[in-house]
């Protein structure tokens, strides 16, 4: 369809249309698109389709209109989340403010009084708000959200040990066909993993990203610039309410997601105001979002997290002495131009897998890599030697402690670099003194509030097994 300016007073028009295997939905004539297999939303009502969307759709705009200072005009009534999606999205407020240099408690003022007052929904009379699936859904079986980061794999090993019967769910973002390179190499490690693990990945076909289109939108520069940040708002919810089609179709009562202990760690802002990398896999919004979906779905369906309770070091020692198999499917970033290599070397999640699995005693080699990355043009990749951390998931404190840890741990295994002599001149001393601390907050099993009992009880006897020892 052709497109239309945008005029910058204008409210954004936002609405949507249902389709045998997708949803569209519009915003100000821009079309996105979310895309199924064929058959997976024949599980839902027409009903419960809209609710869906609906929900959906507001989850993804409601960060827009903010920081664009744009009403957004709704065409279906207020959804059932939308107080829950507000609450995710105010308490990511200080980490977009920090990234977008725009101060906190001006940003928050603007969100109150554009989420209630000067956004509008269609008034319509009460509505049975319910997501219903067309047969009951089996306590046994999960739709497992894999992303070939440690956490998902270990997520699948667990799973699969403790009698899962596990339909595994990625989404395939439009957007990455862009970067040749990257596709290119999960492509072919989703196929590997199919064809080895003899797993079925349902793939859910994803254009809602904004990176590409928002200059359409977005007429500041600055602001412009700085969208893509807007992406991290509220992506638990969005992601969940995309993998639902599946859970229903197939029967599967829960949805497995990779939220570690480590994001309910928070950091102090610029702005002096308490903030989370991303607040909406912290375990406390995960379990009002149960009580929300059950209520929603009428206890059919349950967000859970297999490795709640800890840390990503405890994820890569399990990993690498329990489930070694899996270890050559691990792929974190997107690596760069023509390279050959799935690492790009270049950024804070290539540092993290290769100091975490030389932390463990493991071989990175195993996950892929083939530098070493404690060559000291790295240094600027770990948040220990950084003068100044860029990274919002690596500005919590924990990080760094996490990282002492670690290149202690390295050392005794005989790991060689640059960065391991650096360590011993400046740092050796602080992380033996810590030692008995950070080993029982790294390496501990801690509260989990997401894992019904029969779930917990054969995942706690796991990290037992694994961890006792270490902590």
């Amino acid at each position: 369809m052709a497109q239309k300016s945008i005029q910058k007073d204008n409210p954004l028009k936002i609405s949507y249309q249902n389709n045998p295997t997708s949803f569209d939905f519009y915003i100000s004539g821009i079309k996105y698109s979310l895309s199924y297999p064929k058959k997976i939303l024949d599980s839902l009502s027409l009903n419960a389709k809209n609710i869906l969307i609906e929900n959906f759709i507001y989850s993804r705009t409601a960060p827009l209109g903010v920081v664009m200072k744009r009403i957004s005009d709704y065409n279906f009534p207020r959804p059932f989340l939308k107080n829950f999606i507000d609450q995710g999205l105010m308490f990511d407020l200080p980490r977009i403010s920090e990234d977008m240099e725009i101060n906190t408690k001006k940003l928050i003022d603007c969100f109150k009084s554009y989420k209630d007052k000067k956004n509008k929904f269609l008034k319509v009379s009460a509505q049975k708000s319910k997501l219903i699936p067309q047969k009951p859904t089996r306590g046994n079986q999960a739709i497992l959200a894999l992303s070939l980061g440690k956490d998902s794999l270990l997520s699948y090993g667990l799973a699969k040990e403790i009698g899962f019967k596990c339909f595994v769910t990625s989404v395939d973002d439009e957007i990455e066909k862009f970067d040749s390179t990257d596709y290119k190499f999960r492509r072919k490690i989703f196929a590997d993993f199919q064809r080895e693990q003899k797993e079925k990945i349902n793939f859910l076909k994803d254009n809602v990203d904004f990176k590409e289109k928002v200059d359409r939108l977005i007429e500041n520069k600055k602001i412009r610039e700085k969208a893509e940040d807007l992406e991290q708002a509220n992506a638990m919810i969005t992601f969940i309410l995309e993998l639902l089609p599946f859970a229903y179709y197939y029967g599967a009562k829960y949805i497995i997601l990779g939220n570690e202990k480590n994001f309910d760690d928070s950091f102090i802002n610029k702005f002096g105001i308490k903030a989370f990398p991303s607040y909406d896999q912290t375990s406390v919004y995960t379990e009002r979002g149960n009580q929300l979906l059950n209520k929603l779905t009428k206890g059919n369906l349950q967000i859970t997290s297999l490795v709640e309770p800890i840390y990503n070091l405890a994820e890569m020692k399990i990993l690498y002495s329990r489930y070694p198999h899996l270890l050559k499917y691990m792929m974190s970033c997107s690596p760069e131009g023509d390279s050959e290599d799935r690492w790009c070397y270049n950024c804070p999640m290539c540092a993290r897998a290769f100091l975490y699995s030389m932390a463990v005693g493991g071989d990175p080699e195993k996950i892929g890599f083939k530098k070493n990355l404690f060559e000291k043009k790295y240094q600027k990749l770990y948040p220990l030697f950084a003068k100044k951390i860029t990274t919002y998931y690596e500005k919590p404190p924990a990080v760094r402690e996490e990282q002492l840890l670690s290149f202690l741990l390295a050392y005794r295994h005989g790991a060689k670099g640059e960065l391991i002599e650096i360590f011993k001149r400046k740092y050796l001393k602080e992380a033996e003194r810590k030692e008995k601390k950070l080993r029982k907050k790294f390496f501990g099993i801690h509260q989990t509030i997401n894992m019904p009992k029969e779930i917990k009880n054969k995942i706690l006897k796991i990290y037992h097994e694994e961890l006792s020892k270490l902590s």
